[in-house]
């Protein structure tokens, strides 16, 4: 049997060796943190960027400056929308290590998000033809920057690439037109899409396409040709007859204008839109009541919609609904002009 003093060293071995393991596995709260490129990056990757910046402020100070500090950095603020501090961050890792493609590429989407997109391009493009593997897939952006700069051609294969069709296809053409219409360069969207019917005469939504474009233009004959040609090869497409229904209420053929919607909410019941064109049919064919009854379930889909109240308190005056009138055109003032100042804010 071990004397006393054996078993008192056998105990003091195992408290140290317990220590050293608690240390270890940093559970003993006092040890210090390691302060690295590595342990920023992870507190960015957690979201935890104000103190991600303080530790690469600090490593990026230090006279022994460890490489991709500055990119770090410039990541950090890129992510907590300080983009003035992000971008001088890149423009000095780029100075120190001009083959840090991801600092370039950081860069160009810093511009971009600055609003300065023909600066950004270039360092885009430089970035997009580097061997590096990307984490950030920037065709979407390049081709937003090639339809500022007019280049179509370069846009339709950068958006081909983001979503892995043919640059020379229909679909190309199509998919080009339909982002080009919601930049509201119509002339130049109804371009693509006929190219996309040369190439693909039943492809889906390319009719669809210009009959937006004609009816925005206020061709609505030209818009009727359209979507009823866009029936034939997409039968099933529920916006399709909203559009439809809105070209006939506009030439006031209203019994066709019914049937189009009412096949519109035959397919889908979630969007607002058919449901506010019903209310509008009923209103222009003298029927408040039935108006009334799609127009107050568009309000409760969506009472945000000003639209929506408008047509209300049209409805509602003609039954003699004074103060629902009332009530419906206080809210269209409220909505409208919330709206205008959120407009404003965000300009």
């Amino acid at each position: 049997m071990p004397s006393l003093t054996v078993l008192m060293a056998l105990i003091a071995l195992s408290t140290t060796a317990l220590r050293q393991q608690l240390l270890a596995s940093q559970q003993i709260p006092n040890a210090p943190a390691v302060v690295s490129v590595e342990s920023a990056d992870e507190l960015i990757k957690q979201g935890h960027l104000a103190e991600a910046i303080q530790t690469l402020v600090e490593l990026a100070s230090s006279p022994q400056r460890p490489k991709g500090a500055q990119r770090e950095l410039g990541i950090a603020y890129y992510r907590s929308g300080r983009l003035a501090e992000a971008e001088r961050e890149f423009r000095d890792a780029m100075s120190e290590d001009p083959a840090d493609s991801e600092s370039v590429q950081m860069f160009g989407l810093t511009l971009y998000r600055l609003n300065r997109r023909s600066e950004a391009l270039p360092y885009l493009e430089r970035a997009h033809q580097s061997t590096q593997i990307s984490n950030i897939d920037v065709n979407y952006v390049m081709g937003r920057c090639y339809i500022d700069a007019s280049r179509f051609d370069e846009a339709r294969a950068a958006f081909s690439a983001q979503f892995g069709i043919a640059p020379n296809s229909g679909a190309a053409h199509l998919l080009l037109a339909q982002i080009l219409l919601q930049v509201e360069l119509a002339d130049t969207a109804a371009v693509e899409a006929r190219k996309a019917l040369v190439l693909s005469p039943d492809l889906a939504l390319a009719h669809f396409a210009l009959g937006k474009i004609y009816l925005a233009k206020g061709n609505t004959d030209d818009a009727l040709r359209e979507f009823e040609s866009e029936i034939k090869v997409n039968p099933s497409y529920p916006e399709l007859y909203k559009f439809l229904g809105d070209v006939y209420i506009r030439t006031n053929h209203l019994p066709e204008a019914q049937r189009a919607l009412t096949k519109a909410l035959s397919l889908d019941q979630s969007n607002t839109g058919p449901f506010i064109l019903m209310g509008k049919l009923f209103l222009s064919d003298n029927d408040p009541q039935t108006a009334v009854t799609y127009l107050e379930h568009a309000e409760q889909m969506d009472s945000s919609n000003f639209i929506t109240h408008y047509l209300l308190a049209q409805a509602y005056r003609r039954m003699g609904r004074k103060d629902d009138a009332k009530r419906e055109l206080d809210i269209v003032s409220t909505t409208h002009l919330d709206a205008v100042s959120k407009e404003r804010s965000t300009n």
